[in-house]
């Protein structure tokens, strides 16, 4: 077998390789829980005593909850009169006592008398934050969501040893490639992988960061102010139909902006036909 032939029936295998990337995930499945699960075995082990009795106190409180799980809550709060600066400098202050940081902040009103802030929370303190966050006033409403993205960690993992093994490959017939053609014809499979190698790394970098820190919005009020309500499905769909009815109105106008110098010229041009026409005749 020619070189030339044998590159091109290693290009085609590894073509197939990449289309039964997802029967490879499940596969794999073994391999990533081991290592994760030996991963979090030498954690605890290197953990002081204080941090894991913490971990079992949010393992009750939340059922389920893993380094794998988005934490995420909503919370709104009645604060005491005249008492909403120092709410929020005390839910500021949260986030910095329990190893976090304020994402985001806004307030309304002329007096500053109500507003929302959004945490981020290590998400081993989550519990505990949200706890303190509920001595700040009195809570109005709440909700707590945990979404949990172990299986795809788990996916995107095998997906990526898959997507290594045939970059490693390509990278060598590269190495050995004779003609421009073979090369052009490597290096456009090596793109490709390589791309899809870092949107993987990209998505985990995200669930990373995502699973590390929970994501807590706080709405606070002073007791006695008018808090707005979210509109109904009803007045939204009338306030989505009145936009796309101006939105049309607005459309017509253009085009008749566009189009009313066209036809003024041509109204003038077929009157100057018509007036040369008997003169002719």
């Amino acid at each position: 077998m020619s070189r030339k032939t044998w590159i091109g029936v290693v290009v085609a295998g590894l073509l197939l390789a990449a289309c039964g990337g997802g029967s490879d995930a499940g596969d794999g499945d073994a391999a990533p829980d081991e290592g994760v699960e030996a991963s979090q075995a030498g954690d605890r082990a290197d953990a002081p005593a204080g941090e894991e009795v913490s971990a079992e106190v949010g393992a009750a409180t939340l059922p389920g909850v893993g380094p794998s799980v988005i934490k995420t809550a909503e919370i709104g709060l009645e604060v005491e009169r005249d008492g909403f600066e120092d709410a929020l400098q005390e839910a500021t202050a949260v986030a910095s006592v329990e190893g976090g940081f304020v994402l985001s902040s806004s307030i309304e009103g002329r007096e500053a008398r109500r507003g929302s802030i959004v945490l981020r929370i290590p998400s081993d303190r989550f519990e505990a934050a949200m706890a303190s966050l509920r001595d700040l006033g009195t809570v109005q409403r709440e909700r707590v969501a945990g979404e949990d993205v172990g299986q795809e960690f788990v996916d995107l993992e095998a997906r990526l040893r898959n997507l290594r093994a045939q970059e490693a490959v390509l990278l060598r017939l590269m190495d050995e490639a004779q003609t421009v053609t073979d090369t052009i014809r490597v290096q456009k499979e090596l793109t490709d992988i390589q791309l899809e190698v870092e949107r993987i790394r990209g998505r985990l970098r995200y669930l990373e960061d995502q699973t590390s820190f929970g994501t807590i919005a706080v709405s606070m009020a002073e007791a006695g102010v008018a808090v707005p309500q979210e509109p109904s499905i009803i007045a939204k769909a009338w306030e989505r139909a009145a936009e796309g009815f101006l939105s049309v109105i607005g459309g017509l106008i253009t085009a008749l902006g566009v189009l009313a110098p066209i036809a003024v010229l041509a109204l003038l041009g077929w009157v100057a036909i018509r007036r040369r026409l008997p003169a002719r005749a």
